[in-house]
């Protein structure tokens, strides 16, 4: 761990007990403020600056396996406090502000400091070791723990204090000030070292003390063995004392619960002792006011530290239970003239508080207003005061109904009726009836009605996606029904209403083609994906047009072209789709020159003379090949197997000139061909 940290769950928190600490707190402060010439060090000694400056105390070892070493010190480096070593191979015990190192039968161990130490700032630091782990100690508290075990190894060096013995004049001087330098064979308690910080009040019965320094204006081991007086090496001198260090202690963290239920009136009061005590909820921000207030109910952990030093305390802050809403009771019906009861569950210890209308007011649970008027109508309201608390307030709303002989005249339209009591009604005469408001008050009411005609019209039409009707100076786009409401000459509605209903734009038509075709008089087939209730309008080229889903005909060249097509459903035209009628073969022989030479030598070039593929035909024909001497050597038709340079029965014919007749529907072609065989 880095920090002195622990979690209490108590309120009242006391290191020993109560009376034992507080015993011990007057004793400290009665020796110090009364007795300090004679029991506080007058002096510390100062090896700040250049030069050799320590002081050599012999050679005290420590055995076994348990050491305590500590120091007051105020450093400018983090060099030797005590020094008892040569390497890490013979290391008894090595203490410095940053770090406290030892060599053991097992291993060499080193337990860091990750407290930062100020520099030219007076601290106590302390350093133990158990037999089984090292501890490193800042005024007082535990700032890091590693485990070691094993017996301590000494060696034959002088102790030497903020130095080195071995090398004197080495980079390991320490620079700054040291006061209160006791070395221990036992490993002192975190307890034990807190509360002697500053003096140890009977140095001579601490058995387990080997050595003990106050820096007095001398260097004699006050723990009475002079063979281990300290002897000044160079030039320390003697400075004035260190401060007065107070041990960290939380003594109480106090709490006060919020008063009323969702107050946020809570508090947390510390009572602590320390040097310079800051106080956290969380951890991160502090203050050095040692309370907060205004705190909401829940779970807080209160953060005291004091350098190094740190505690945390659990407290919880409580709510009473919330105050009962009241709840409001009241006579039914309220009429004018009448008297207003009004009432609410009473509660022990509970003072009521009323509010209403024309300035009530009342702390009685039952109270009442007599002979009603139209001015006690509004929101009456009731809270309750228990021990301080205030619960929530309930409202409710009283109106006060007047009782009414009422005459009313009244047209309607013969598209409507009258509510009159409980009847509806929709012809014209004198109706008399004595109702109940919904307030249950009386009144007699006369009603005179009149009832003239009204008209009603509806227009059912279509229209598609984009398009728009405007009536009476509506613009409709989109589905519905539209009411349109024209008045007759005696204010009566006739209703127009138009059902409107706006079609999509269906969607192009997806064709399907098989399309280019090989040759002329191939059949051409296009379709296209099937509507529900459409209507299809072709066109293409030459005047073409059809009414069809699927096109399907032989197609000549003088069919080739671009074909359209449009759907069209409830009326809406979609976008056009358009294809293209290609046929590949579309040549005669009567269009082309023959070629004339022929290299079947293999190399993929020239090797075959096909007419199929020179001409792009789809003409029957025959092609008849001759020697010299008019002899046919090889003859084929469409579609087999073309001249090569070989003869009927496959052999390879000589090179030289070949003549050809070409037969086909049209005519006739004849010519030379050059064979030509290269090694």
């Amino acid at each position: 761990m880095c920090l002195y940290s622990r979690t209490k769950h108590t309120e009242l928190k006391i290191l020993i007990s109560n009376h034992i600490f507080y015993q011990y707190i007057y004793a400290l402060l009665t020796l110090l403020v009364f007795f300090a010439p004679n029991v506080t060090a007058q002096n510390v000694v100062n090896v700040e600056g250049p030069g050799e400056k320590w002081v050599n105390i012999g050679d005290l070892d420590v055995s076994g396996n348990q050491i305590t070493v500590e120091a007051v010190m105020r450093r400018q480096n983090n060099a030797n406090i005590i020094s008892k070593h040569d390497a890490t191979t013979d290391c008894n015990y090595l203490f410095r502000p940053n770090s406290f190192q030892i060599t053991t039968t097992n291993d060499f161990y080193i337990c860091l400091n990750p407290y930062t130490l100020s520099t030219n700032t007076w601290y106590h630091v302390a350093a133990t070791y158990d037999g089984s782990s090292i501890k490193y100690y800042v005024d007082g508290c535990l700032v890091n723990e590693v485990p070691a075990t094993g017996d301590l190894v000494t060696n034959d060096w002088d102790v030497a204090i903020g130095s080195r013995s071995n090398w004197t004049n080495g980079p390991e001087q320490f620079r700054g000030r040291i006061d209160e330098v006791r070395i221990w064979q036992t490993a002192r308690t975190e307890q034990q070292i807190r509360l002697n910080m500053n003096l140890l009040l009977n140095p001579n019965a601490e058995p387990d003390l080997l050595g003990y320094y106050k820096m007095d204006n001398n260097y004699n081991n006050i723990q009475g063995n002079a063979t281990y007086d300290g002897v000044p090496q160079g030039s320390p001198t003697f400075d004035a004392p260190a401060p007065i260090f107070i041990p960290f202690e939380v003594l109480a963290v106090t709490k006060f619960d919020v008063s009323c239920n969702g107050f946020e009136d809570g508090e947390i009061e510390i009572t602590a002792i320390g040097n310079n005590l800051e106080y956290s909820l969380d951890g991160i921000s502090y203050s050095s006011t040692p309370s907060f207030d205004e705190l909401g109910p829940g779970n807080y952990d209160v953060y005291v530290r004091d350098g190094a030093c740190e505690e945390i305390t659990s407290v919880e802050i409580t709510e009473p239970a919330p105050i009962p809403s009241p709840d409001l009771n009241t006579n039914d019906p309220i009429c004018s003239t009448d008297t207003l009861f009004l009432s609410t569950t009473e509660v022990t210890d509970a003072i009521y508080f009323w509010e209403g209308p024309d300035g009530f007011t009342s702390n009685s649970a039952n109270t009442f207003i007599p002979d009603l008027s139209n001015d006690n109508s509004g929101d009456y309201s009731i809270y309750i005061q228990v021990d301080g608390c205030n619960s929530d307030t309930t409202v409710a709303a009283i109106e006060v109904n007047e009782t009414y002989d009422i005459n009313i005249v009244e047209t309607i339209c013969s598209n409507q009726t009258y509510q009159f009591g409980p009847d509806e009604i929709n012809t014209t005469g004198i109706y008399v009836q004595n109702l109940q408001s919904i307030s249950g008050c009386d009144s007699t009411v006369q009603l005179n009605l009149t009832v003239n005609p009204a008209y009603a019209f509806v227009i059912d039409t279509a229209i598609c996606e984009g398009e728009s009707i405007t009536y009476e100076g509506t613009t409709m786009t989109t589905s519905g029904t539209y009411d349109f409401n024209l008045f007759t000459t005696l204010g009566c509605d006739s209703i127009i209403t138009y059902e409107l209903i706006v079609y999509p734009i269906p969607s192009a038509p997806v064709i399907s083609t098989n399309s280019p075709l090989d040759c002329p008089g191939d059949v051409l087939e296009i379709s296209l994906n099937p509507n529900a209730d459409a209507f299809y309008s072709w066109t293409g080229p030459n005047g073409f047009s059809s009414t069809e889903e699927s096109l399907i005909f032989p197609a000549l060249i003088e069919d080739m072209g671009t074909y359209s097509v449009m759907v069209t459903i409830n009326g809406c035209e979609s976008p056009v789709s358009f294809t293209e009628l290609e046929i590949i073969n579309i040549y005669s022989f009567n269009d082309f020159d023959f070629p004339n030479v022929l290299t079947p030598n293999g190399d993929g070039a020239n090797d075959v003379f096909d007419l199929e593929a020179y001409f792009k035909t789809c003409n029957a024909y025959e092609i008849m090949y001759f020697d010299r001497w008019g002899n046919r050597v090889y003859s084929h038709k469409e579609n087999e197997e073309p001249f090569s340079g070989k003869s009927f029965d496959g052999s390879d014919l000589m090179q030289g000139v070949y003549s050809y007749k070409l037969l086909f529907d049209e005519g006739m072609k004849h010519g030379f061909i050059h064979l030509i065989r290269e090694n």
